[in-house]
């Protein structure tokens, strides 16, 4: 299987380009909503298929540890994060 790019994303959301999904947390992602996302993001990626899934964070401070969380195991495996723009 081929990994999805993700692109991580705090404040405004930029338009996503064709054939990518958003995924909006309910919780801190890379704390409490560590294992929500996880199961969303893989469910996400197995029914829809995109091209790229753009994670959307309410704040910035939690890119560098969400960051580090999609590189580990099982995730790293599903996914690829685009570096910062």
């Amino acid at each position: 299987m081929s990994r999805v790019r993700v692109r991580l994303v705090a404040g405004t959301q930029p338009e996503l380009p064709e054939g990518w999904v958003r995924l909006q947390p309910r919780n801190c992602p890379c704390c409490v909503g560590r294992v929500e996302l996880q199961v969303e993001l893989v469910r996400l990626i197995r029914e829809q298929k995109p091209r790229g899934v753009q994670i959307a964070l309410p704040e910035a401070s939690h890119i560098a540890s969400l960051r580090r969380a999609l590189g580990e195991w099982p995730l790293a495996e599903y996914v690829v994060v685009e570096p910062d723009r």
